[in-house]
């Protein structure tokens, strides 16, 4: 696994990947199957139960060369799922879609509830803090695809 330092200053200030528990079961045989084809490998923080239309929707593909990066990428989505989870009061503006293995690609996305938070906070991806932890995994902002789309809530079909 990468662990890029600064001037011999670790980037994991917060002991992100240290302090994350190891996959359970389920997670390793839905990364297993991921090898050879599309896989759900984690929840996201999406609530099925509540009837909203995101207003916009962001959607991210990694692509790997290295099993341990593209396995590090996945505990901090799983790490951000679970801060998410633990701050429901954000959720009101965005929350995560379910995160999906495909071969070396890691698909995810982000549902945008509010115009003016969407229009404001649509690229966080590529500020500074983010791309510290791109730098546990070995990618950089060019290493991300990603797509925004705002959707029209009346037929939910995509829109400029």
């Amino acid at each position: 696994m990468n662990t890029p330092t600064a001037r011999g200053i670790p980037q994991d200030l917060l002991n992100v990947m240290g302090d994350m528990a190891e996959f359970d079961e389920e997670t390793l045989d839905a990364l297993e199957r991921g090898r050879k084809g599309r896989s759900q490998i984690l929840d996201g923080t999406e609530r099925p139960d509540e009837d909203r239309t995101p207003y916009a929707r962001t959607l991210v593909d990694i692509d790997f060369d290295d099993e341990e990066d593209l396995r590090a990428c996945v505990r901090l989505l799983r790490w951000s799922d679970e801060r998410l989870r633990a701050r429901p009061e954000v959720a009101i503006l965005w929350d995560w879609n379910a995160t999906f293995r495909d071969h070396m690609r890691i698909s995810f996305g982000v549902n945008w509830y509010d115009q003016a938070f969407y229009e404001a906070r649509r690229d966080a991806f590529m500020e500074p803090a983010h791309t510290r932890y791109y730098a546990m995994f070995g990618a950089t902002t060019n290493s991300l695809k990603m797509r925004h789309e705002v959707l029209d809530e009346k037929s939910g079909a995509t829109g400029a």
